[in-house]
């Protein structure tokens, strides 16, 4: 179907008089005007097996040449196999054949998934703007005359798919009191239309790719409804634009001005109406742009409630603290060198640890609010013999707040941070006191926290783990050395982090498990993960190898929440990947470990080339959460860049599962991401080099 049939559809709705009966689209008495359009071009592709690339912009609309082909297909596909007797495209019983219009398309077309309900909207708008020609032209006059049966022979001619049944059904409908009564209702609503389009073939998509190829941006709604009533001569194509015209002029110099701001739909345009945007199409706009997808991208409006909820928080955390150190007699202005662990050399750092000098080196000071808690013991259900077991005994940190973190993960509404000050064996709890115990409502993970006031206390005993200086590497016996001799009584390395990890500029605090962790060879926190790139980017930096990469922090992106909303879950940690991406030229990479719960993987992204490639250790596809996290990231970037982007249509192209050394053990998944992410950045086309390998040596693994 041409673009002026797509556009003359689109605006019959909006113009006031009614379209002539013998159309120059349909002519009766002569020999074809207008005739089925073949789309030989499209079936030429289509015998080679192959399909016709379709790019959209970032407002989601088809662009150039292919995308013109692809709204012609549409309306091809709606006059072969949407019935022209239909009254509703809505109606259930047309499922099968919109399931045939999408398979042709995505048969002939590179369209993704989430276009098809764009595109099946379109095809219902074809469909609708063929049955109203076909009864301008061959029916509206003769529609009581008995030889109006007959006139389907001056229709099949140029559309044989339309039998006598369907005609003959087609007539009955548009005699009927039904169809009189919607048809006059749809005649009194367009007169109502005094502001129609008279943009011509063109339409609103055309004209809004042309300003963005210009200009470099999109034109704001008020820009496009003036350009599409604006003669050549810059004067207005109609008397009635005009005070509309001034409205504009007028609400643009208040915005300047700053004394108007708009805010979602209540913007320059709806003003100047005077009138609230409806449901459905967006005025101004074609018909493939969405109203919540306009207003998210060229208003930052939610970005600025976003921000005064921030700072809403921020005051009430301030307050909370506040209360906090009144209610313990602390000093606020003390309290932060009291709590500080000694600070990391950056210059002398080598691979996976930090070296501290000895004068930096020493216990930091107790805890206030450590010292104002009370000792807990911590049970584990014995699923075997039944009834809990002491596991260790602890203090829990007085006055948690959601806010405070463990390892770089935020603590949570439902958690409590405890230290443990001493690991017991597998002895048995008395039947007497796990019955008489009483449980905190707060629980750490799938362990429950359970508070035993009546249990008699036990002396603290340190039965933390050592290391063999002689089983270990001699880069890493540093590191070691200190983490036995003044990291066990609770000292922490403090770890700043800016400009070393994109999206959390946080420090991280190393402690004694993270550095035993990782010396032996056990599972690896995100803290083990971050301190890593750190190392990676300060080597890159010394060296003078060309940064091509960028780093996304695990903490932002990897599930760690329990019990919440999965949508809004995956939503938020989406938005903080955006934020990552918003600024990113082309050819930049994004290395984002992440943890999907007890596994470790890596995942490069190309935003501009809308492609991820997956590193997993173990070989498997990707999960349902990873997936629904880079499509929404990656849906959102593309809103807010426009053009210009490669676009893909399913998840096995755009997250490829690429080949890379597979782990042989249970906990080695950590390690195998960090030596992705070495051999990545260090390596001269370290992705394709990477992709070569099975398996790591002992000498590859040697980070």
């Amino acid at each position: 179907m041409s673009q002026d049939h797509e556009e003359e559809c689109s605006t019959q709705t909006h113009v006031g008089k009614p379209r002539r009966t013998n159309s120059p689209r349909f002519n009766p008495d002569e020999d074809g005007r207008r005739r089925a359009t073949l789309m030989t071009r499209v079936h030429k592709v289509r015998a080679k097996g192959q399909r016709i690339e379709v790019s959209f912009d970032g407002k989601g609309q088809p662009l150039e040449k292919a995308g013109d082909e692809l709204q012609s297909w549409i309306g091809v596909l709606a006059r072969e196999h949407i019935p022209i007797w239909i009254s509703d495209f809505r109606s259930a019983d047309l499922a099968p054949s919109k399931e045939i219009v999408w398979m042709e398309v995505v048969t002939s077309f590179t369209v993704d998934e989430s276009y098809k309900r764009c595109v099946l909207k379109s095809c219902g708008e074809s469909a609708k703007g063929f049955r109203y020609d076909l009864y301008q032209a061959f029916v509206r006059d003769h529609i009581d005359d008995e030889n109006v049966w007959q006139r389907l022979q001056k229709v099949v001619h140029n559309y044989p798919t339309i039998t006598q049944d369907d005609w003959e059904k087609f007539i009955q409908y548009r005699r009927t009191p039904e169809f009189k009564r919607l048809s006059e209702q749809g005649s009194e609503i367009r007169k109502k239309s005094k502001y129609g389009s008279t943009g011509g073939r063109d339409g609103y998509r055309k004209r809004d790719q042309a300003h963005f190829e210009k200009t470099g941006k999109y034109a704001e709604r008020y820009e496009s409804w003036l350009e599409m009533r604006v003669k050549t001569d810059g004067g207005l194509k109609k008397e009635e634009f005009k005070p509309i015209a001034e409205n504009i002029e007028e609400f643009t110099q208040q915005e300047t001005q700053g004394s108007f701001e708009s805010v979602g739909t209540e913007d320059i345009l709806t003003k100047a109406l005077g009138n609230a945007e409806h449901s459905g199409r967006i005025r101004g706009q074609s018909k493939f742009v969405k109203q919540s997808q306009y207003f998210n991208l060229v208003h930052p409006s939610r970005e600025k409630d976003e921000v005064s909820d921030m700072k809403l928080k921020i005051a009430a955390l301030e307050k909370t603290v506040q209360e906090l150190c009144a209610k313990h007699g602390i000093n606020r202005e003390t309290m932060a060198e009291e709590m500080t662990a000694p600070t990391v050399d950056q210059h002398n750092s080598f691979k996976a640890s930090c070296t501290l000098n000895e004068k930096e080196a020493g216990p930091s000071d107790p805890n206030p609010m450590l010292n104002a808690s009370k000792e807990c013991h911590l049970f584990i259900h014995d699923l075997v013999n039944g009834g809990v077991v002491l596991v260790a005994i602890g203090r829990a940190y007085a006055d948690c707040v959601p806010t405070d973190t463990v390892h770089g993960i935020p603590l949570g509404e439902e958690n409590v941070r405890v230290t443990i000050t001493a690991s017991k064996g597998p002895s048995r709890a008395p039947e007497r006191e796990a019955e008489g115990s009483k449980r905190t409502k707060k629980r750490a993970g799938r362990k429950k926290l359970q508070s035993q006031p009546e249990v008699e206390q036990q002396p603290a005993q340190e039965e933390m783990p050592s290391f063999d200086l002689n089983d270990i590497s001699f880069e890493l016996r540093p590191l070691a050395f200190y983490a036995q001799s003044s990291m066990r009584d609770g000292t922490q390395i403090v770890c700043p982090q800016q400009h070393f990890v994109m999206g959390d500029e946080m420090p991280i605090y190393i402690g004694f498990e993270d550095v035993y962790h990782f010396i032996s060879f056990k599972e690896i926190s995100a803290n083990n993960i971050m301190i890593y790139i750190r190392y990676l980017v300060e080597c890159c930096a010394r060296t003078g190898i060309d940064q091509r990469f960028e780093f996304i922090s695990p903490v932002l992106v990897s599930p760690v929440q329990q019990n919440v909303d999965r949508a809004t879950y995956v939503r938020e940690r989406a938005e903080c990947i955006l934020r990552i991406l918003r600024n990113a030229p082309k050819g930049k990479q994004f290395l984002m470990p992440y943890n999907s719960g007890q596994h470790w993987i890596l995942a490069v992204i190309d935003p501009w080339d809308d492609s991820v490639m997956y590193f997993n250790p173990l070989g498997n596809e990707p999960g349902d959460d990873f997936k629904d996290l880079i499509t929404t990231a990656l849906n959102d970037w593309k809103l807010l860049v426009g053009s210009g982007i490669r676009q893909r249509r399913n998840w096995q192209t755009l997250i490829d599962t690429v080949r890379c050394p597979i782990q042989e053990g249970y906990v080695e998944c950590g390690y195998f991401v960090l030596a992705y992410m070495r051999e990545i950045t260090f390596t001269v086309d370290g992705l394709a080099v990477l992709q070569t390998k099975d398996f790591y040596t002992d000498a590859d693994m040697s980070l």
